[in-house]
């Protein structure tokens, strides 16, 4: 009992501790884009709400996938039994993930963001050259104050002629080539943990018995991984392994999270059952069936061990 009222400590503070540092992260990231962006926006915002709380909200899965990798880590080292851990893990997951869409939801009623506005520095100077040719194929020369609405400019086409403009022309909010970004082995997993976020959001929305059909069967899948963190002898291999298990599983889920994929799954099983339990059915499915395929490894060990 000890060891479980451990195990409940251990989930708690790694969920809110990676939910807190994800959210950070995801608020850092969102403020560098905005601060790459020309023209810049006439003020800066603050405060706990509006934006914050979407960055905040994007963050749950990852804290989800996170807590729950940790915790089956924690609960094999422990020697808890598998059958309480699981139990155990995916009852205070959905607790604590709903607890906090809950109080995000509470934040975000409370108000909006509040913007600052103030004279902004000189970000550029006549002459500053606005590349654009990932947009619209030319680039812009500014022959007065860039933020000028109706100042000259001149416009680049490679092969053109230039084009003077003495009234400017419309600018769209670009991103500035500051250097050149490199799509590493993360991105992708970045990119699913936000169509993720997404998912999650709209199940919520759809009210709390949505959301834990469809939190709970995924994170049972993710539970009936706990055979790979017992693989070896290693503790820091098992969660290895089992990183990349949920690997596996976060690309299924955003997978069959597609509006192609849904559609085709609609039509085939739509008529039997509500197309949206499809995902939670087959989340469920896979669980139970990974959990017989380790219960059934485990009893044949067991026999072969006593002779």
């Amino acid at each position: 009992m000890k060891n479980v009222a451990k195990l409940v400590l251990f989930l708690s503070i790694s969920f809110f501790g990676l939910f807190l540092f994800s959210g950070l992260i995801s608020l850092l990231q969102g403020w560098a884009d905005e601060a790459l962006l020309f023209p810049p926006a006439a003020g800066i915002s603050s405060g706990i709400s509006g934006k914050t709380v979407i960055f905040l909200e994007s963050s749950i899965p990852v804290a989800l996938y996170s807590a729950i990798l940790l915790g089956l880590n924690y609960a094999s080292r422990r020697r808890i039994i598998y059958p309480v851990a699981f139990a155990v893990t995916l009852v205070f997951i959905l607790i604590l993930s709903g607890a906090v869409y809950f109080g995000l939801e509470s934040l975000g009623k409370m108000g909006t963001d509040v913007t600052i506005k103030k004279p902004l520095a000189e970000a550029a100077k006549p002459g500053f050259i606005l590349d654009q040719g990932a947009l619209s194929g030319y680039k812009t020369v500014f022959l007065e104050d860039p933020q000028k609405p109706d100042g000259a400019a001149v416009i680049i086409v490679e092969g053109q002629k230039f084009n003077y403009q003495s009234q400017g022309v419309p600018v769209t909010r670009t991103r500035l080539p500051i250097f050149a970004e490199k799509r590493g082995v993360f991105y992708s997993i970045k990119r699913d943990f936000e169509n993720s976020s997404r998912v999650f959001s709209a199940w919520y929305n759809n009210g709390l018995l949505f959301y834990g059909v469809y939190t709970g069967s995924l994170a049972a899948l993710l539970l009936s991984m706990g055979c790979l963190v017992n693989i070896s002898f290693w503790s820091l291999a098992n969660l290895f392994f089992g990183a990349l298990a949920f690997r596996g599983v976060l690309a299924l889920e955003n997978f069959l999270s597609q509006g192609n994929i849904r559609d085709m799954l609609s039509s085939f099983a739509g008529r039997v059952i509500n197309p949206s339990l499809i995902n939670p059915i087959i989340f469920s499915s896979l669980s139970i069936l990974i959990l017989l395929y380790s219960s059934l490894v485990y009893l044949a060990r067991g026999r072969i061990s006593s002779g």
